[in-house]
């Protein structure tokens, strides 16, 4: 039985969400609390799974009750609905608050919402690491300039000067983006120089997740030696990211799923980053494994932490409220073959991507290399047969890849 709370000091609302959620959802136990204190003293004898406040509350308001929650009942998912957007408000959501909606919500939303939050629990069942990641450092909700993206691209009349304008308060994502735009990915004859060009070319996805992925990165508060190694993992995520989508095109994949690779190729490792900011031994002691053991990363971490990074990252983004297919992907990445599909697709790519990558990678280090990818899955896909050419695609990518990784 799942436990949700929802606190508001509007009766009315209390009274009405008490009606909607028992007749539609009565397998959920519901709790309701008129005020901060009132939530508090509930919260003393209760677990909850999920917690929904609003921000505009006396004596205490949703922001302070969800930073005491937050040290409590650290593993809940912790959402935000409220009638009140400015700024101001918005931006004092981001750290005790994971998900943020705007009243009037309407049962299809706020269910969905919830739902998908008690799903994630099934996705990373070891309590203790929904805890490292609803607490994470720097992790607990999404860097300010993602957020002030999300915001923009949520206006059907954004425009681009106001989406320029955001990026360029962000020197370190104005950097990389000019960077990637202006590198052989891209293969154009003239270079990029100003901002909205840039934006133009990325495109609003692989915008957003670049901005989720540097302003991550740039939270990390390690060792330089670990910070080296992430940058790398941002770089090779970007890389992964445009070489699925070469795949992609090359298979002629609808044009929407080739738009969307790249970007699910950058958000696929943030997992990583949650176990470098918060377990660096235990990371090193994990990637020594692979080293020594020629085993999977995948393998290594889920005998370490309990799940891997796929699954581990898949979890923060669902507590971002990201979208289910965004989700799946990332949290599949290296097992595609454990979902039911007989045809290629997004993950697919992905998968097969970021298995040449690596190939390649080890072969310029002066390894011997022996591929990893699942045959049985390619042949269960129709795909057996073009393996040879999407190595092709991945090689070039590489050579292009350095000019990125030099700059």
């Amino acid at each position: 039985m799942h436990h949700i709370l929802f606190v508001d000091d509007d009766a009315n609302i209390l009274s009405g969400l008490r009606r909607r959620l028992r007749s539609a959802r009565p397998e959920w136990n519901l709790y309701f609390a008129a005020s901060g204190k009132d939530a508090l003293t509930l919260a003393e004898n209760q677990d909850f799974d999920v917690i929904v406040s609003d921000i505009q509350m006396p004596e205490m308001d949703g922001i302070t009750l969800l930073e005491n929650l937050q040290k409590t009942h650290s593993d809940a998912v912790r959402i935000i609905l409220t009638g009140h957007t400015d700024s101001a408000s918005y931006l004092r959501t981001i750290g005790p608050a994971h998900q943020f909606l705007s009243k009037p919500c309407d049962n299809a939303t706020l269910i969905g919402s919830i739902e998908n939050a008690l799903g994630l629990r099934q996705l990373l069942k070891s309590p203790e690491l929904r805890t490292l990641v609803a607490n994470a450092k720097s992790l607990t909700s999404p860097p300010d300039t993602y957020m002030r993206l999300e915001t923009a691209f949520a206006d059907p009349n954004y425009s681009l000067q106001s989406i320029t304008e955001i990026v360029e308060s962000d020197i370190a994502l104005t950097t990389e983006i000019l960077k990637l735009t202006n590198s052989s990915y891209f293969a154009v004859t003239q270079n990029v120089s100003s901002v909205s060009h840039a934006v133009r070319m990325l495109g609003m996805e692989t915008l957003k997740a670049l901005a989720l992925f540097i302003g991550l990165y740039r939270g990390f508060d390690g060792p330089p030696s670990q910070a080296e190694n992430l940058k790398r993992l941002c770089h090779r995520s970007q890389q992964i990211g445009v070489t699925a989508a070469l795949i992609a095109e090359y298979e002629k994949l609808p044009r929407e799923i080739c738009h969307a690779v790249p970007s699910i190729g950058m958000l696929s490792h943030i997992g990583t980053l949650i176990l470098y900011a918060n377990r660096p031994d235990e990371m090193d002691a994990v990637t020594k494994r692979v080293e020594d053991e020629d085993i999977s990363i995948h393998q290594a971490e889920t005998e370490q932490f309990g799940a891997g990074h796929a699954e581990i990252g898949a979890y923060l983004l669902g507590l971002w409220g990201f979208a289910a297919p965004i989700i799946q992907a990332v949290a599949y990445h290296h097992r595609p073959m454990d979902l039911p599909h007989q045809e290629m697709n997004a993950l697919t790519a992905i998968y097969v991507a970021q298995h040449l990558t690596r190939e390649l990678a080890d072969r310029d280090a002066g390894l011997d290399v022996q591929s990893a990818i699942d045959m049985d899955y390619l042949t269960k896909i129709g795909k057996e047969t073009h393996l040879e050419e999407w190595r092709n695609i991945a090689g070039l990518m590489s050579e292009k890849y350095s000019d990125l990784t030099n700059s």
